[in-house]
């Protein structure tokens, strides 16, 4: 009985799982699935089912608005063999429509991103301020761990403000006499100028230049425009004299020092501390064709220091190049000027500077380079040529000969008058027709003109007479008594009157006419 049991097979899970498996695989052979899995392999196309044409491949989104369906794309004619292919896969796609965005509004001043500072000692805040009402505070608050707040960094942040007061122009006569109270004697016609005065346009873009130039440079505090610069103009006043139709442009400021000009026909020779210097600026606004063949003293040092840059742009490293170009290209420039043109010299000529916004515009206010001005400071006037453009954000400057002459300690890093006390009256379109060196007698006799057009002067007061500094000396007066026949007219009326007999080679020359007469005695010719 045990050895018929052992006989028998005994039916496992493995056994039963292989049999299903072969069942499986049987049945497999009676469905369609062997024979894609073929065609797959060999890499035949799948045959579409027998009811496909009623179903197209893709259907057409419903339309968004009745009457405005899409139609459905027609269908290529099928060919035996070949599936049928949808004209859309074919067709080129077109914009249905355009859409237009609204315009990007900038900001009005984009900030200035900070340069990254130099390595070194570090300045006081106070010094890098100078020039504000610096307020500091800190505030401390509790926080969390240390390895937590540190990871933030609005944890320890500064936040930096800056509030500054927007002045208003002066427009009242009340206002002007209280800066100078001898305005009113000295200008008869100052009632009349305030009656038709206006705020000139020019003030509101002076303080609009003056507001970028601070938020450029906020992010630097060694560059911000400081407080005195920037409360620096009184007003800019636009008015025209009634009876004369006189236009003046009036500028209440301040006198900083400008040092710049050059002319080799009036003075052909310079100091070393000029030549050398890097910062003296050789031209001025106003200039004139040169009339002499006299070379300007600053041409040769500009010559040297163009050399000396194209030798170092040889060698520079390709960074300094491109700096080293622009300096190349200003030398240039510069030196072409200098041998065509004339110049204003600060340390002879009374010049004013214009800002570069004021000066050569087209309104009728707007001075022009050669126009007559006259300066007020105190009970003085100065003539005055506007003779020089400054920069857009500052008004109130001279040339050190004016400066000078208001004030002996003036020079070029000591401003002559630091209140707003200075009136500068421009008259736009008086410049002559033809620019040349300045005329001092010219210039008294047209600026004491252009004030009678505006009322006049006060009888106790009158202009500043310039003197021509750079003019030929007369010839030294002979001195009475030298002995000289031809220096003598005395001596030499005597020998001449000499008797006749006498030869004529041992006498002596009579006076050229040319000579001049000789000095009274006791006087000195002038």
């Amino acid at each position: 009985m045990k050895a018929h049991r052992r006989g028998i097979p005994r039916l496992t899970w493995f056994k039963l799982a292989v049999c299903i498996c072969l069942a499986a695989m049987a049945a497999s052979l009676f469905t369609p699935y062997l024979a894609q899995m073929i065609r797959a392999l060999k890499g035949e196309p799948e045959q579409a089912p027998p009811d496909s044409a009623a179903y197209p491949p893709h259907e057409s989104l419903p339309a968004e608005q009745p009457g405005q369906e899409e139609p459905a794309p027609p269908l290529t004619p099928s060919v035996p063999g070949k599936e049928p292919e949808d004209s859309r896969l074919t067709t080129p796609w077109t914009p249905e429509r355009t859409i237009a965005l609204p315009p990007v509004q900038y900001p009005p001043f984009p900030p200035v991103l900070p340069t990254k500072p130099a390595e070194g000692a570090m300045t006081n805040i106070y010094e890098l301020a100078r020039g504000l009402n610096l307020k500091t505070q800190v505030n401390f608050q509790p926080g969390t761990l240390a390895s937590r707040d540190r990871e933030a960094k609005s944890n320890y942040q500064m936040t930096l403000t800056l509030n500054v007061k927007q002045p208003k122009a002066l427009t009242k006569k009340e206002d002007i006499l209280n800066i100078n109270p001898k305005l009113g004697a000295m200008l008869p016609g100052l009632s009349t100028l305030f009656k038709h005065a206006k705020v000139s346009p020019y003030y509101g873009q002076l303080y609009a230049r003056k507001q970028t130039e601070i938020r450029k440079n906020l992010a630097s505090l060694l560059k911000l425009l400081d407080r005195h610069n920037y409360y620096d103009t009184e007003t800019i006043l636009e008015t025209t004299y009634p009876d004369t139709g006189r236009k003046i442009l009036w500028l209440q400021s301040e006198m900083d020092v400008v040092s710049d000009g050059s002319d080799g026909d009036r003075l052909s020779t310079m100091p070393d501390k000029i030549l050398k210097s890097s910062f003296y600026q050789p031209s001025t606004s106003y200039r004139w064709k040169k009339r002499t063949d006299k070379p300007n003293p600053l041409l040769k040092p500009w010559q040297q220091r163009l050399a000396s840059y194209k030798k170092t742009l040889e060698k520079a490293p390709a960074a300094e190049k491109p700096g080293l170009r622009r300096k190349i290209d200003h030398a240039e420039r510069v030196i072409e000027e200098l041998k065509r043109y004339s110049f204003l010299i600060s340390e002879y000529d009374p010049f004013i500077v214009v800002p570069l916004g004021v000066v050569n515009q087209s309104s009728p206010f707007s001075p022009q380079f050669g126009d007559y001005a006259v300066v007020i400071v105190g009970d003085k006037l100065y003539p005055a040529l506007v003779g020089d453009a400054g920069p857009r954000y500052k008004t109130g400057e001279g040339s050190l000969r004016l400066s000078r002459e208001i004030n002996p300690k003036a020079g070029p890093y000591s401003r002559p008058v630091s209140d707003l006390v200075v009136s500068y009256l421009i008259f736009p379109g008086s410049a002559d027709p033809e620019a040349g060196p300045p005329d001092y007698e010219k210039l008294a006799a047209k600026c004491q003109e252009l004030l009678h057009d505006i009322g006049g002067m006060g009888k106790d007061f009158k202009l500043h007479q310039w003197e021509d500094l750079l003019a030929p000396k007369p010839p030294p007066a002979p001195k009475q008594g030298s002995g000289n026949p031809a220096e003598t007219p005395a001596n030499g009326q005597k020998e001449a009157d000499a008797p006749a007999d006498k030869p004529a080679e041992n006498l002596a020359p009579a006076a050229s006419p040319e000579a001049p007469p000789a000095p009274e005695p006791g006087k000195t010719a002038a």
